[in-house]
């Protein structure tokens, strides 16, 4: 007989809600919850029909991390969080709370960091659990893997990126992305890469060498030109990789056992049904109680 299929979703909050604020600008109504609005719309489309067990939404602790500490300009190009957007924030985060979905902050850490350390650790406690991380965020891509795949959210739709999608891609492993944007940078995050190498380039150097570390121990096979531009940023690259490597080791204020999840019970929370009452959530509402 089939085991059945088991399935732990991760969100990273920060990131969804970030999209929806901006999404809700375009909204024809008025309404202080307008993020939360849109933020349960693709919760509900996630959540409803995918046979989740285990939930959590992760979100960061605050602008300023242990990764400003290395590179005070990390993410200097980020606009400040808009006072409308802050204070949905606490609401949503209490809203998650009280309908009974766990949510998990820690000081000095992104989300990034709790979602990489929560699927490191369980991962290898739970081998027939499937994880399914759901942001837009690139950095997640060096977790994918045989248990692990990532949603995103494109134009309505929630695509699916696989561990096989990665390697058609990129042709290595997708342990390896962290080695190839420590080339290329991060514009996002105000990361500065190797000026003169592209992705073509740092593609084929991660499918020859795979690490930076590989890498730097075999200058003396590249090109003049390739070994000159390495040598001569070897400390943004070996920083870059400081700052892209996401933590897979801290000790989460959550456990395996608090994330359960059971649709049934949670699109009825009567938190959740009194708190889109009282916001005239009326689709959302319409959303919960249809199958």
């Amino acid at each position: 007989m089939e085991k059945e299929t088991k399935n732990c979703l991760l969100i990273d909050g920060n990131n969804l809600l970030h999209r929806c604020y901006h999404a809700s600008q375009h909204l024809p109504w008025e309404s202080e919850q307008k993020a939360i609005f849109i933020f349960l719309r693709v919760l509900i489309s996630l959540l409803r029909g995918n046979n989740y067990q285990k939930v959590l939404i992760v979100f960061d602790s605050a602008k300023v991390n242990f990764r400003h500490q290395i590179y005070p300009n990390y993410k200097i190009n980020r606009l400040a969080t808009p006072p409308k957007l802050l204070q949905q924030v606490n609401t949503l985060k209490d809203l998650l709370t009280q309908s009974g979905i766990s949510i998990v902050e820690l000081t000095d850490f992104e989300a990034d960091d709790l979602i990489a350390s929560f699927f490191d650790q369980n991962q290898k406690l739970h081998p027939d659990w499937n994880f399914v991380i759901f942001s837009q965020d690139k950095d997640l891509m060096q977790l994918l893997s045989s248990q692990a795949k990532i949603y995103k959210y494109s134009q309505g739709e929630i695509i699916a990126f696989t561990e096989q999608d990665f390697w058609q891609e990129y042709n290595f492993p997708p342990g390896n992305y962290i080695d190839y944007l420590c080339l290329l940078g991060d514009q996002v995050d105000n990361i500065q890469g190797v000026n003169g190498i592209g992705i073509k380039t740092a593609q084929q150097l991660i499918q020859s060498f795979e690490t930076i570390e590989k890498l730097y121990q075999n200058l003396q096979q590249l090109s003049p030109k390739i070994q000159e531009l390495l040598a001569k940023n070897q400390a943004l690259v070996f920083q870059n990789k400081q700052l892209i490597t996401l933590k897979n080791d801290l000790v989460l204020p959550v456990s395996w056992e608090q994330c359960d999840f059971n649709w049934d019970q949670w699109k009825v929370n009567p938190n959740l049904i009194e708190f889109c009452q009282k916001s005239d959530f009326k689709s959302i509402l319409k959303l919960l109680s249809n199958e």
